[in-house]
């Protein structure tokens, strides 16, 4: 499992800002501001509370040492994601979203959209990664 503290996280995002933007679609909530962690929290902590579950089991999460993620778990957590979107668009509201809680249309992005996101972005910045020396 990897931890990044916030501050780490705020100035990878902002070297890998335009990739971020034009390729991953992740989008400062404030747009005078450059990218910084909470804006990558924003799409992880607007989940339903056992998708909020669902992603810590699964390692990614935040807590005050910064951000927690484990991308062997990303596979895992991004079928779930993709389930959300699929049985949404075709109006399946039984699987996935029975099993997280989701009623609105909100959800389709929150819990599906949004996570898909935030997974891409980490694996942008950190999922080619040599070991350090």
């Amino acid at each position: 499992m990897t931890v990044v503290s916030s501050e780490r996280l705020s100035k990878d995002m902002q070297a890998s800002a335009r990739q971020l933007v034009e390729q991953v679609g992740l989008m400062p909530q404030m747009q005078d501001q450059p990218l910084s962690a909470s804006d990558l929290f924003f799409y992880l902590t607007n989940t339903s509370m056992p998708m909020a579950a669902f992603l810590r089991d699964h390692g990614l999460f935040t807590d005050s040492d910064g951000l927690h993620f484990d991308l062997g778990q990303f596979p895992a957590i991004r079928d779930v994601a993709d389930k959300v979107i699929a049985e949404h668009e075709a109006g399946n509201l039984d699987g996935v979203w029975k099993q997280f809680d989701l009623s609105t249309d909100e959800d389709a992005d929150y819990d599906g959209g949004y996570i898909l996101i935030a997974l891409a972005a980490l694996e942008l910045m950190y999922g080619q990664q040599q070991p350090r020396a």
